[in-house]
């Protein structure tokens, strides 16, 4: 039974760098996304303590329900854990020697997110009474949630490698800062049971809207770090695997709106559109590794289909 526990734990933030691996043509093997998942885990302890003792200084109980949402998404969550995903990022992950291509960068900031998430996850999971449903619907919102800002973060970061601009290096940090806090300020205010509806709905929306803004933005920076890599030589070690991205995707398509349905029967309610409400994020993710998958299939057969000029 503990082995199960972990593995609901580990497994949803493995799935989901899995897919990041492949959208940035990497491979498993890498040791520094490896060391950026466990230095990322690690960072989550450096968190817990930062939070701790702002909760210790700030006086919430002063403050209004939506008020205290408000300050504790920011101050309590986004600031603070963002921050230090960041400054693992451009201090530690992105020194190591393995790191060659910019599209590393997205895998690497990936990697770091989702060890944090991994930790904080196995911390919600065993803590938790009902651990399975815990777990389920951890998988496909709040881990999920931790990786839209790694790839926020990682793509912001590629496009100031690009440019060259301080401000973009900021933007690297900010924009993760307002995701995640966009994320836990309904959330938080919903557990405050006010206002469940208008909160509710917002919480979706903000879930909708990060999704379709990171994976445009995704989309469009590594097609320049991919362009960028090739033209500096870097590109050589970079894996295909539109294979995998269209599996994987279809199967998390399958799984994410599957993993949300057990988890409202399991509580007597069977409401499919709540279900498929609470699947966008991997919903999002699946429709987005197929089509990359795709559409990087069909280059590669056009590119094998192009006649060799032999003309002296």
């Amino acid at each position: 039974m503990k082995f199960i526990v972990l593995l609901a734990a580990i497994a949803p933030p493995l799935v989901f760098l899995s897919y990041g691996i492949a959208k940035a043509r990497g491979g498993w093997k890498s040791e520094a996304t490896w060391n950026a998942f466990l230095v990322g885990a690690v960072s989550a302890l450096a968190a817990l303590t930062i939070e701790l003792a702002l909760s210790c200084l700030l006086p919430l109980e002063r403050t209004g329900a939506v008020a205290e949402a408000g300050i504790t998404a920011v101050l309590l969550a986004a600031l603070p854990e963002e921050s230090i995903k960041f400054f693992v990022l451009v201090s530690l992950a992105e020194k190591h020697v393995d790191v060659r291509r910019l599209q590393d960068l997205l895998m690497l900031a990936l990697a770091v997110s989702l060890g944090f998430a991994t930790l904080e996850n196995f911390f919600y999971v065993i803590s938790a009474g009902g651990w399975k449903m815990i777990a389920a619907l951890r998988a496909i919102t709040a881990v999920p949630g931790h990786g839209i800002d790694g790839l926020a973060m990682g793509a912001l970061l590629i496009r100031a490698r690009l440019s060259g601009r301080a401000e973009d290096v900021r933007l690297a940090l900010i924009v993760p800062v307002l995701l995640h806090a966009a994320y836990d300020f309904p959330l938080l205010a919903l557990h405050k049971d006010i206002g469940k509806i208008w909160f509710g709905t917002s919480w979706l929306v903000v879930i909708a809207a990060s999704s379709i803004f990171v994976i445009k933005l995704c989309n469009r920076v590594l097609a320049k770090a991919i362009a960028s890599d090739r033209a500096a030589g870097r590109d050589d070690s970079s894996i295909e695997s539109a294979g995998w991205l269209i599996a994987g995707g279809a199967m998390v398509l399958i799984a994410g709106p599957s993993l949300a349905a057990w988890a409202f029967d399991a509580k007597g309610v069977e409401v499919a559109s709540v279900a498929t409400a609470l699947s966008i994020f991997p919903i999002a993710f699946g429709i987005d590794s197929v089509l990359t998958g795709l559409k990087r299939r069909n280059s590669r057969r056009a590119a094998a289909a192009q006649p060799l000029d032999c003309a002296p």
